[in-house]
């Protein structure tokens, strides 16, 4: 079965039943059709979600989890039961030493970005959204 990405609305401010996850940004999902409260229907494979999935690195734990990075916010992916994958925003304490060095390395962080969301309280679910008015 191919892998493939699926938003959640776990991690959407939209409307949703049960407890919310930390909330992704809205430039890692928007679209020309914008975004409704179906993620099943959303395409996916145009929004930046979806080229994060494309690009994100294994894990080197081996737990199965993948990782990525956008403006400075670290992002992992996990599977779900139906056989796709959902991603949201993660605090830098939480992504792999070698990532980080590796992803400083390429440049595509500074140590700026590390020091503005390397923790948060895990009550706080807003904090990605700060990155929408960058």
């Amino acid at each position: 079965m191919p892998e493939f990405y699926r938003g959640s609305k776990k991690h959407k401010n939209r409307p949703a039943t049960g407890r919310k996850g930390t909330l992704c940004p809205e430039w890692t999902h928007i679209t020309d059709v914008g975004l409704g409260n179906d993620v099943d229907t959303h395409p996916w494979e145009e929004t930046q979600a979806g080229r994060l999935f494309e690009n994100s690195l294994p894990c080197p734990d081996g737990s199965g989890r993948r990782f990525a990075t956008a403006r400075g916010i670290a992002f992992v992916a996990v599977p779900t039961n139906d056989g796709t994958w959902h991603g949201y925003p993660v605090p830098w304490q939480s992504v792999p030493a070698a990532l980080k060095n590796r992803w400083q390395d390429e440049k595509l962080i500074r140590s700026r970005d590390l020091k503005r969301y390397m923790e948060r309280p895990t009550d706080e679910v807003h904090w990605a959204l700060e990155s929408d008015d960058d």
